[in-house]
């Protein structure tokens, strides 16, 4: 595998090393749940140092590519669920299974306020669900809709789509939304709720659903596992 590093191209080596890997996995020499060789039997392939591999592989662990197992040794990790996490429009083999974690009535605060065009007397629900994706849990999803706009809300089956069930049941339809996306790291609840470590890099994911009227219906903010979930952009 040496003759296909180029020491001369000004590439560092391991990120050479990292991206052939990368192509392994990606062209079906490797798959998912294969152990990979040892860090020593990679090194003397590739006539790199153990170092120059050790950081090849840390790299691909930390993207979620690789998956270390203590005491046993390195595997490719299962495939990312790929969906259009802005529109939240996610295959159907993923499933809809929502498990609520938190669901009540609250005082909406300023910032809340301010984004759904509320009064300061005016109540919010605030649910917080735990979101699987083939029953693995993939993100945590907290919602904040106005009471007075869907009463009674919370007498439903939470366990499906929020979207689904207000357009159902209310006949709010929800066409325009603002969104923005930023990277962050996991804290303990969240790491302990998605069973994976703390500080853990993840896809904050925060959107404002209207009516094609532009009226506030729906604040979401949902926190995806980096390590399980790849963001898709399509113009389809």
């Amino acid at each position: 595998m040496n003759d296909l590093i180029n020491e001369q191209s000004g590439i560092p080596l391991y990120y050479q090393i990292k991206e052939l890997i990368r192509e392994k996995i990606e062209n079906g020499n490797w798959k998912s749940g294969d152990k990979i060789p040892n860090e020593v039997d990679l090194a003397k392939n590739f006539k790199v140092s153990r170092s120059t591999m050790r950081q090849a592989i840390l790299e691909l662990v930390n993207e979620g590519i690789l998956t270390r197992k203590k005491g046993v040794g390195t595997f490719v990790s299962k495939p990312k669920f790929e969906g259009n996490f802005i529109t939240f429009s996610y295959p159907e083999e993923l499933g809809t299974k929502h498990t609520p974690i938190s669901i009540k009535a609250i005082e909406g605060t300023s910032g809340k306020l301010k984004v759904l065009n509320l009064k300061g007397h005016e109540k919010v629900y605030e649910i917080i669900r735990l979101r699987f994706f083939n029953e693995e849990p993939a993100a945590i999803e907290n919602s904040y809709i106005p009471v007075g706009l869907v009463p009674d809300l919370l007498d439903n089956n939470l366990e499906g789509r929020l979207v689904d069930l207000i357009t159902e049941k209310y006949g709010i339809i929800m066409t325009k939304y603002k969104n923005s996306i930023e990277p962050v790291l996991l804290d303990s609840f969240e790491a302990k709720v998605l069973e994976v470590k703390q500080n853990q890099p993840a896809l904050k994911i925060t959107k404002l659903l209207m009516t094609p009227q532009g009226t506030p219906v729906m604040l979401s903010t949902s926190i995806f596992r980096g390590d399980r979930c790849k963001l898709l952009f399509s113009s389809e």
